[in-house]
């Protein structure tokens, strides 16, 4: 699959195309495969180096797409579902909390692949 990764320290010059494995489905976890994204403004700022985050980072903290699988502790979701994402993917309900708080694209990798595994 192709995926965006993001070298350090930042820059557009820094994105590059890459082919990638298909991510494993852990038991919990759908895989998406994503349809659309957006480059919004705090990923600008992130993939300019403004908002410093790990080497080899996938940029894009939003995106849409349709459940492809499902894990086999999975029970929430099914094939077929269409999701968007959360850029806070640990914030589940309730008041957000600081702890909860990890952003997609920053803390961890985000949506500027096809699949993704959540």
């Amino acid at each position: 699959m192709k995926q965006i990764q993001l070298s350090q320290p930042g820059g557009f010059d820094k994105l590059t195309l890459k082919d990638v494995d298909i991510p494993e489905l852990g038991a919990t976890e759908v895989l998406v495969k994503v349809n659309a994204s957006s480059l919004n403004y705090h990923d600008l700022l992130v993939v300019r180096g403004l908002i410093p985050t790990s080497d080899k980072r996938v940029p894009l903290s939003d995106c849409g797409g349709q459940i492809v699988a499902v894990g086999t502790a999975q029970s929430r979701w099914e094939i077929g579902d269409n999701v968007i994402s959360c850029c806070y993917p640990d914030w589940i309900e309730g008041k957000p909390q600081a702890k909860l708080l990890s952003f997609i694209g920053e803390h961890q990798d985000g949506y500027a692949t096809e699949y993704i595994a959540v």
